[in-house]
C-alpha cells in the first residue's frame, strides 16, 4: 500500500489572532494611596507541565478558528484514516515527541502513523482507558468527538496549520458531517493542538445522538500508547449523550515546564511564582511578569506583561517608611534601612541618608517625605553581645574545660541549664554547647563546639590455663587511634594495630596486668588483668613394669586414673587401647600416652611383657623291673627343661638312685641287685627355661 505524506499550509499568525492555548500571560493595572501604599500583583497564564499525565477542564466555547476554510479530507470516503500528515512543529504527547500524524473520519487524532489508510472503525463500545488499542477508542490518540460520522454523505473535514511559532496551532474541523444511519443529524466539531504548551482543545458545536446505530456511542477523551492512560471529561466517556456548543481543554499537568518571574521598572528581578505580594511604592511604578515556558523538545518561550501601579495622592500619609519596630542584633554596628524610593530623610541622629549605622540600643526617629506624601516612624534597636570568648577545641574524655562569656548584666541561659557568665563542663562525646544571652528584648546566641577524643581501651584475653612447657597466644584488642603504648607488667610495649598477638611460655603461674593504655590522642589509666596458670604434666607409670607370661597367662597392666588413655605398642606404634588396663597375653613393649583432667599429656616408660616357656614334667607313680620287657624302667618324661637332679631313697633313707639328667632311667637295680617290691622315695630339683627352679618330691611303687 502506497502511504502519502501530506504537508499543510500555513496561515500567517497575523489573520487569525492569538488562540486561548498559545502561551501567555495578563498582569492587571491597580492603584495605591498613601494610606494603602502596598498590594499585591497577580499574574495569570496558562498553567502546563510535562506531558507524562493530563488534567482536563471546561473552557469558554469560542472556537478560535473557523470551522471552514482548511485542507479538505475524506472527500467522499467514510471509515478511513488519512495519509501521514506533517505537521511543522514538535508536538510532545503523552512522554513523546511527534511532527507526524493521521486523521480519522469518525473525529479522531492518532499519532500512530500506521493506520495511515487504514480503516477508522465506527462499531465501539469500551470506555477508556481501554483495550483493544487497535480498534476504537484508539491508544496514542485524541478523540473529539469520536463517533460514526459519514462525510461521504455530507459535511466538510478539513485540516490546516494556523498561527506563527512558537504557538502554531494544528486544527481538524469536522463540519456539518452527517451521521452514520442518521443523515439527517450533523456533527460540527474542531480538535485544536497547540505548539509549545501541547494543550489539546475540543469545541463541540453539535452533536446528537443516532440511538439507532452503534448504540449511539460517542467519546471525547485522550488515551496514551498501550492504553493504560486516559482522559476524559465528565459524562462523555463512551455512551451515548449529545451536546452543542461546548468545550473542553486536555492540558499536561506532569511537573510544571513554566518559571514566572516578576521585574521592577529597572529589570530587578522582584521574585518568581504567579504572584507578587505586598508590592509597595508611593510612585507610579510599572512591573512586569514574564513567564518562561520549557517545550519538551528544550526549546524555551518566553512571554511576558507590564502594568502600571498608579498612585491615588489626594489622601493619606506615608503608610510605612520601610523600618522595622525592632531591630535585634548580635553584633556591635547595626544598619537602619528606610524605604529607598522615599524623596527625603532626616534621622534623630541628625543623618539625612536612607541607612545609617548604629552602634548603642535606643530608639531611633526617621522624618521622610515622598512625593507629596509625608511620614515619620521609630525602630527600636537592641545590641546584645553573645561572644563565648574560647574557640572551638578538641578534649579527651574525662578532661574539664572552662568556658567564658563578657556581656554582664544580661539574661544568661548555657544549653546546659546554667546561669553564670562562667561554666566547667566535661563532654563524654562531641557536643556543642551554645548560651542564649538577652537584653529582656534580643536574645543571641553563640556556641562552642568540643568534639571528646574517646580514651583509648584494651582488653587482654587468652587461655587461662597450659601445661608445662607448652606455649599460648596472649591478645590484646585495643580501640582508639594507632599508634598505641601499652603498659604491660611494667613495660611500655608500643603496637600499631587494634588486635595483637604475642606467643608466652610460663613455667609458673603468671598474671600479666596492664596498668594503661595511650593513643595519638589520650591516655587511659585502666587496670586488666589476665591470670594464666601453669598446669603440671602427669606422670604416667605402668604398673607391673616389667612381666613374664607363661602360655595362656594374661597379666593387667595399670597406668591409673586420667581423662584419656592410649595405649601404643613400642615395636610399630599402633595403637592397643584406650581403656585405663590393658591386659596382655603375650610378649609386648608397650607404652602409654596420657591425658589428665587439666588436658596436660605426658608419655610413660616402657613396660616389657616377655613370654616364657612352661615346664611339662611326667612321673610315673609305678613300675615292674620283672624282665617281661613291659615297664621294665622308671621313665621320667619332661620338656623345657635346663638342668634336671633326681635322688631316689629306700625306707630307710637309704639312696638307691640318683642323676643329673633326664633321660637317664632308674633299672630297679641298686648295688648289682633288684631292689625288694616297695615303695621308694624320689626327689627331683629342675632349672626350667624360664630360668626359675622347681623341687618335686613324691613316691614310686617297684612291683614285680
Amino acid at each position: 500500500m502506497r502511504i502519502l505524506i501530506f504537508f499543510v499550509f500555513l496561515i500567517p499568525f497575523s489573520l487569525i489572532g492569538q488562540a486561548p492555548g498559545c502561551p501567555n500571560i495578563q498582569v492587571d493595572d491597580e492603584t495605591v494611596n498613601c494610606n494603602n501604599p502596598c498590594v499585591d500583583l497577580v499574574a495569570e497564564f496558562l498553567q502546563t507541565g510535562e506531558t507524562s499525565t493530563y488534567s482536563v477542564s471546561s473552557i469558554p466555547y469560542n472556537p478560535p478558528y473557523a470551522f471552514t476554510g482548511g485542507t479538505s479530507a475524506f472527500v467522499g470516503t467514510d471509515d478511513i484514516f488519512s495519509n501521514i500528515i506533517a505537521i511543522p512543529f514538535d508536538f510532545c504527547f503523552y512522554g513523546n515527541t511527534y511532527n507526524q500524524l493521521v486523521i480519522g473520519a469518525n473525529g479522531v487524532i492518532s499519532f500512530d502513523i500506521s493506520l495511515a489508510n487504514m480503516t477508522c472503525n465506527w462499531q465501539f463500545s469500551a470506555s477508556i482507558p481501554s483495550s483493544p488499542t487497535i480498534g476504537g477508542p484508539y491508544q496514542n490518540a485524541i478523540h473529539g468527538a469520536y463517533h460514526d460520522i459519514d462525510p461521504s454523505v455530507t459535511g466538510d473535514i478539513n485540516y490546516a496549520v494556523l498561527g506563527n511559532a512558537p504557538c502554531r496551532t494544528f486544527v481538524v474541523n469536522f463540519s456539518n458531517t452527517a451521521h452514520y444511519n442518521c443523515n439527517n443529524l450533523l456533527t460540527t466539531q474542531q480538535i485544536v493542538i497547540y505548539e509549545t504548551t501541547n494543550a489539546i482543545e475540543v469545541y463541540i458545536n453539535d452533536k446528537p445522538t443516532c440511538a439507532t446505530w452503534n448504540s449511539g456511542n460517542a467519546l471525547i477523551g485522550i488515551q496514551n500508547i498501550g492504553a493504560t492512560q486516559g482522559v476524559f471529561p465528565a459524562n462523555r466517556n463512551t455512551g451515548p449523550w449529545n451536546t452543542s456548543q461546548e468545550a473542553w481543554r486536555f492540558t499536561p499537568d506532569g511537573n510544571p515546564n513554566y518559571t514566572v518571574e516578576w521585574f521592577d521598572n529597572n529589570g530587578v528581578s522582584q521574585g518568581f511564582g504567579d504572584t507578587l505580594l505586598n508590592v509597595c511604592t508611593q510612585i507610579q511604578d510599572n512591573f512586569t511578569a514574564e513567564i518562561t515556558y520549557t517545550n519538551c523538545n528544550g526549546n524555551t518561550v518566553t512571554e511576558s506583561a507590564t502594568n502600571t501601579i498608579f498612585i491615588d495622592n489626594t489622601t493619606g500619609q506615608i503608610v510605612s517608611l520601610g523600618l522595622l519596630d525592632t531591630i535585634k542584633s548580635c553584633t556591635s554596628d547595626v544598619v537602619i534601612n528606610a524605604d529607598l524610593n522615599l524623596d527625603s530623610y532626616i534621622w534623630s541622629n541628625g543623618e539625612t541618608n536612607s541607612s545609617i549605622i548604629v552602634n548603642q540600643s535606643g530608639n531611633y526617629i526617621l522624618e521622610a517625605t515622598q512625593g507629596w506624601c509625608e511620614g515619620d516612624d521609630t525602630v527600636y534597636v537592641s545590641i546584645v553581645n553573645a561572644d563565648i570568648i574560647e574557640s572551638n577545641t578538641t578534649i579527651c574524655e574525662t578532661d574539664e574545660i572552662t568556658l567564658n562569656i563578657t556581656e554582664p548584666n544580661t539574661i544568661i541561659n548555657w544549653s546546659t541549664g546554667q546561669n553564670s557568665t562562667s561554666i566547667t563542663v566535661s563532654p563524654t562525646t562531641s557536643t556543642e554547647f551554645s548560651v542564649v544571652i538577652s537584653d529582656g528584648i534580643t536574645s543571641c546566641k553563640d556556641s562552642i563546639q568540643i568534639d571528646v577524643n574517646p580514651l583509648p581501651t584494651v582488653n587482654i584475653s587468652g587461655t587461662n590455663e597450659i601445661c608445662f612447657g607448652d606455649s599460648t597466644l596472649i591478645t590484646l584488642e585495643m580501640n582508639g587511634n594507632p599508634t598505641y603504648n601499652v603498659d604491660l607488667n611494667g613495660t611500655i610495649q608500643a603496637f600499631n594495630n587494634n588486635i595483637e598477638s604475642f606467643m608466652v611460655s610460663p613455667t609458673v603461674n603468671t598474671t600479666y596486668y596492664i596498668s594503661s593504655i595511650s593513643d595519638i590522642n589520650c591516655q587511659n589509666d585502666t587496670n586488666k588483668i589476665h591470670n594464666l596458670n601453669v598446669n603440671p604434666l602427669p606422670n604416667p607409670i605402668i604398673q607391673p613394669s616389667s612381666y613374664e607370661l607363661y602360655s595362656s597367662e594374661t597379666v593387667e597392666l595399670n597406668v591409673g586414673n586420667y581423662q584419656n588413655i592410649s595405649w601404643f605398642n613400642f615395636n610399630d606404634s599402633s595403637l592397643l587401647s584406650q581403656n585405663e588396663i590393658l591386659i596382655a597375653d603375650s610378649t609386648l613393649t608397650t607404652y602409654v600416652i596420657v591425658e589428665d583432667f587439666n588436658n596436660c599429656s605426658a608419655i610413660s616408660e616402657n613396660a616389657y611383657i616377655s613370654f616364657i616357656p612352661r615346664v611339662i614334667l611326667h612321673i610315673p607313680n609305678t613300675f615292674t623291673p620283672n624282665g617281661d620287657e613291659h615297664n621294665e624302667l622308671f621313665v621320667i618324661q619332661g620338656s623345657e627343661i635346663q638342668s634336671f637332679s633326681i635322688v631316689i631313697v629306700n625306707s630307710w633313707g637309704e639312696k638307691v638312685f640318683s642323676s643329673l639328667e633326664i633321660n637317664k632311667y632308674w633299672d630297679g637295680y641298686f648295688k648289682g641287685k633288684l631292689v625288694p617290691q616297695g615303695t621308694y622315695s624320689y626327689q627331683i630339683d629342675i632349672i626350667g627355661n624360664d630360668k626359675r627352679p622347681f623341687s618335686k618330691t613324691g613316691i614310686v611303687n617297684v612291683l614285680y
